[in-house]
């Protein structure tokens, strides 16, 4: 607003100069005389009704008392917006001149109610058109030498956002042809009123092209999406014929035609029509740029989260939304976010609603997680930690260099399968803080969870440089800034396994991300994992990454956590006798296979909405770009074992019945290849309800104590697993798997990556 100031203040002092001038050389030519001076003119005012203007300046305060408080409000929340939207537009002018223009019109209303308060002249009959002793409404011609600049500002400057050098021009001739229609009613001579009048309707189609000229650039100027954009061209064409209307009136009463007492209801009507039009029209305006800003704003920073998201989603497993309560619990939602259904299936157990702290595997695991809460809590209520770190609104993920927000530190942990009993899945989980807001003040704490699986190998190297909790104790008092970002000040003695930021997360791996898919059409053949290959060729644009999908695609296919872990297997006596081990990954969609100490990559998908459940594995050779065909197997769980049939013969055709010499028995064994039966996992130890935990029960409400979910509840009330309802294991041959090898090593030798030999 301070430049949009600045230039209307340096155009004024020309305006206001013009108009006095003109002012002051026609009031000098034509030396009116006053209304109150002769009889026959005072008797006119006093006959005049003037409850009319009562009742409508009573109206008009109204209108001023709301374009003041809507100022008032407008500047006061465009501080605080412009802090958060550095390049957002303040609307306070337009406000302003609104409630400039009603109070100068009610003014000239209180008057007109009046007779002995009316400023009027004697209006002389020189050419004999009008009857001796009419008024000349002098008052009416002085409010709009002040109102009428205010709607050219209005419908060109704030409006159509045309330059006040523009406006200028029709704004300063628009005030000295209304001067010099006075000056024709008020003169004595015929010929000056008449040639008065003529110039002022000469100087009318002047201005008037100049404001169509407004219209004419703002249609071709004008982006199409802009607040109210049809609107906007009418009020300066709408002013265009509104002048006119006033110009018809004054002729009509120049000759005689109407009285003085409809003249001055006419000009009445047209006067408090035009500020009643322009006022809706700008609340229409108004309205309008409000909720095209807001939703500009939301879209840019729900693509800045989207993308953030998208990031996190390569770097971590999974990522859910919870809320922190007054006894310290990080309570999931009670509906499905984020990848809570993916969670599931790793942990083989409901999570909607529960406590994170629950999913955990040991009361010690349990008790540094209710630690590092406590610290991630206090580090977000440091005042420094979120003061001035706030998102860009151009869609691009940013902060100010010296207003990042604090790093979120990382927990090394367990958590529990309930898929197997007695798994624990190593994992890492950062927590952050979303920060308070003054709508979100004195409210449940809202958090993000990141949690990220690591293989045995990854945890035995983590185990190696961590020893204790994997975060640091955050005191407030010791929190230093370093390059712009608070963070906890650690001496040789503390804990070396903070991850610092995103540069150091190779300590943690980096698993696959979950993306959905369409299912597949053919039921009886394999899926292609990465028919296309991914060359410099084909990976050269944006469109190639969509042939790469083919098998990533499994988010909306049924999935059977089971089969996640370590199975080996004897494959059939015909086909060699020899032990083949299957290890399926936890990131569900990566898969290695051992068979006579030689080890491949594999990628893998299910679906069990089939019947049976389809299970294809496409084996990777190392250095090609384009792995031959998946296999189509099918599967089912017998007890403690998996029974996996794959095809018969060459033609890679998914069997229909568990037989032939595709059919292997499998048995679930450890990472290091001993078989082992499942075990059952004992019933968790009673917890007990927490109570509110001071510290988390600063500034929270009755949303904090809403009842507990059916999920919250099971992990409360310690209720038991129920046993998966599945048959004894059949007395079955202990059948090979080597039909799919043989396939694999043939495909893979017109790739010249193996020989049949390879494995010899």
């Amino acid at each position: 607003m301070v430049p949009a100031t600045a230039m209307l203040l340096n155009q004024l002092p020309v305006w206001v100069a013009a108009t006095l001038a003109t002012w002051l050389v026609c009031w000098l030519v034509v030396s009116p005389v006053s209304c109150h001076e002769v009889p026959a003119c005072t008797r006119h005012l006093k006959t005049y009704p003037g409850s009319w203007h009562v009742i409508s300046c009573a109206m008009l305060l109204t209108m001023v008392m709301y374009e003041v408080m809507s100022l008032i409000a407008t500047y006061m929340g465009a501080q605080h917006t412009q802090s958060l939207i550095p390049h957002l537009k303040s609307k306070c002018l337009p406000t302003f001149l609104l409630a400039l223009m009603f109070g100068v019109l009610a003014s000239a209303e209180r008057l007109f109610s009046r007779a002995d308060w009316t400023v009027a002249h004697v209006m002389p009959s020189p050419d004999g058109l009008t009857p001796v002793g009419r008024p000349v409404y002098t008052l009416q011609y002085m409010e709009w030498g002040i109102n009428v600049p205010i709607l050219l500002i209005l419908a060109g400057y704030c409006s159509m956002g045309r330059p006040l050098q523009e406006i200028s021009r029709p704004l300063v001739v628009t005030n000295i042809y209304v001067i010099l229609c006075w000056a024709a009613t008020a003169t004595e001579s015929a010929v000056l009123k008449w040639l008065l009048i003529a110039v002022s309707f000469a100087m009318y189609g002047w201005a008037s092209y100049d404001m169509l000229g407004w219209c004419v650039a703002f249609e071709r100027s004008a982006p199409m999406d802009l607040p109210a954009r049809s609107i906007r061209p009418m009020l300066s064409s709408g002013l265009v014929l509104h002048l006119l209307l006033y110009g018809v009136v004054y002729v009509a009463s120049t000759v005689g035609f109407i009285s003085a007492h409809l003249e001055r209801k006419s000009f009445f009507a047209l006067t408090f029509g035009s500020k009643l039009a322009y006022s809706a029209a700008f609340v229409f305006i108004r309205a309008d740029e409000y909720h095209k800003t807001l939703t500009d704003v939301l879209r840019k920073v729900s693509v800045s989260n989207v993308a953030m998201v998208s990031i996190l989603r390569g770097s971590f497993d999974i990522i859910l939304p919870c809320v922190l309560d007054a006894g310290g619990r990080c309570k999931l939602p009670s509906t499905h976010s984020g990848d809570m259904t993916k969670l599931e299936k790793v942990l083989g157990c409901p999570i909607a609603g529960a406590n994170l702290k629950d999913l955990l595997a040991g009361d010690q695991d349990r008790a540094d997680f209710s630690s590092y809460v406590r610290n991630v809590v206090r580090q977000a209520d440091c005042p420094q930690s979120f003061n001035e770190a706030t998102l860009s609104t151009q869609g691009s993920w940013t902060c100010k260099a010296d207003a990042m927000p604090p790093i979120a530190q990382v927990l090394h942990s367990k958590m529990q399968c309930k898929v197997a009993s007695g798994t624990r899945l190593d994992a890492t989980i950062h927590l952050s803080v979303v920060p308070r807001s003054a709508l979100s003040f004195g409210k449940e704490r809202q958090l993000v969870a990141a949690i990220q699986f690591t293989t045995p190998t990854m945890n035995e190297a983590k185990e190696t440089d961590v020893g204790v909790v994997g975060f640091e104790s955050f005191q407030a008092k010791k929190s230093v800034s370093s390059g712009g970002s608070t963070q906890p000040t650690s001496d040789t003695r503390s804990n070396s396994g903070i991850v610092a930021n995103l540069a150091d997360l190779n300590k943690l791996g980096m698993p696959g991300m979950l993306e959905s898919s369409e299912e597949k059409t053919n039921e009886d053949s394999a899926s292609h994992y990465y028919g296309a290959s991914m060359t410099d060729e084909t990976m050269s644009h944006l469109a190639a990454f969509t042939k790469q999908d083919n098998f990533g695609r499994f988010s909306q296919a049924a999935f059977d956590a089971r089969v996640v872990g370590v199975w080996e297997g004897t494959v059939n006596k015909a086909l060699g006798g020899y032990r083949q081990r299957i290890e399926f990954s936890h990131d569900c969609i990566h898969a290695n296979i051992t068979v006579m100490g030689k080890t491949l990559e594999a990628c893998f998908r299910m679906d069990c909405s089939k019947d049976p459940c389809h299970l294809d594995i496409e084996v990777i050779p190392a250095g090609s770009s384009c792995p031959p065909p998946a296999i189509p197997y099918i599967f089912k769980f017998e007890g403690d074992c998996l029974v996996l049939c794959g095809p018969g013969t060459s033609n890679l055709q998914r069997p229909r019945n568990f037989d032939g010499i595709g059919l292997c028995v499998m048995e679930r064994a450890d990472p290091c290849g001993v078989p082992m039966s499942l075990r059952h996992s004992k019933a968790p130890s009673k917890a007990s309800e927490l109570e509110p935990d001071p510290e988390f029960s600063r500034n929270t409400t009755e949303a904090t104590e809403a009842p507990e979910s059916s999920a919250q509840r099971t992990f409360n009330k310690n209720m038991p697993k129920k046993e998966l309802d599945m048959p004894k294991r059949a007395k079955a041959d202990m059948l090979g798997l080597m039909e799919w090898i043989e396939d694999i090593l043939v495909a893979c030798s017109d790739f010249g990556v193996l020989s049949p030999r390879a494995f010899a």
